[in-house]
């Protein structure tokens, strides 16, 4: 009797783990069905080997299958596909995240297809995805959004451009000091050199090492320049 009772019991719960064995399988499918098929190339990017794994919407959009991808190797794949003018944007985006893996990082970028000359619009966005043991960003999850067919008018490019500007320039004034970010708030506010060092309560010299130094750190060559870029990421 109580071994009847225990067949009864195994075989119920040998059903339950059928049933959510089947659940899964159908989960799993689904979802992987909405990755492929979503209108946008998703794939991962390694930050030393580049890309190691893509969609098949990715795959179709630029003519390479994950194999070749992977064959070529990660970053030969990107240069190949991306414009000559815009390959900055794969770099900016691996070294953001050697020093940060907070914001999403974004850009505003011409790829094209294998069998392709003409190049397209592309809006991406990238986020942290893997880490080493160490707590140091490995891996990029990327989402990449053809813009072509919806850019109709020269306004609609150079509005966009100016969004990828304004992202780039958002994430030059991340990497300031704390020191750095209110001199240069001071410096968009019209203050000089004296006027910002009373205000901080520091010596001029020093007022005039910070702005050196955000120069040669946002890369601009003179004080308007300096304020342009600033006021163009928001501040001031």
């Amino acid at each position: 009797m109580p071994d009847e009772k225990l067949s009864v019991t195994s075989g119920e719960r040998l059903r339950e783990l059928e049933q959510q064995l089947a659940d899964l399988s159908e989960k799993c499918a689904f979802l992987e069905r909405v990755v492929h098929e979503v209108p946008a190339n998703i794939y991962i990017s390694n930050l030393k080997e580049g890309v190691i794994w893509c969609n098949r919407t990715n795959e179709e959009s630029l003519g390479y299958t994950l194999e070749e991808i992977r064959k070529m190797g990660g970053m030969e794949y990107l240069y190949n596909i991306v414009h000559p003018e815009d390959q900055a944007i794969p770099d900016e985006s691996i070294d953001h995240y050697q020093q940060f893996d907070g914001a999403e990082f974004g850009g505003v970028f011409r790829a094209k297809h294998r069998e392709q000359q003409e190049y397209k619009w592309f809006m991406g966005w990238a986020k942290a995805f893997g880490k080493s043991s160490e707590g140091k960003v490995e891996e990029l999850l990327c989402v990449d959004v053809d813009m072509s067919p919806r850019m109709n008018t020269e306004e609609q490019l150079i509005q966009a451009l100016r969004e990828n500007l304004k992202l780039k320039n958002r994430l030059l004034i991340k990497g300031l000091r704390k020191r750095e970010l209110e001199v240069l708030s001071l410096v968009c506010q019209g203050l000089s050199t004296k006027a910002i060092a009373d205000k901080l309560y520091i010596s001029t010299n020093t007022v005039s090492t910070h702005r050196k130094n955000i120069q040669q750190k946002l890369g601009t060559a003179n004080v308007a320049d300096l304020v342009s870029l600033a006021k163009e990421a928001g501040l001031g």
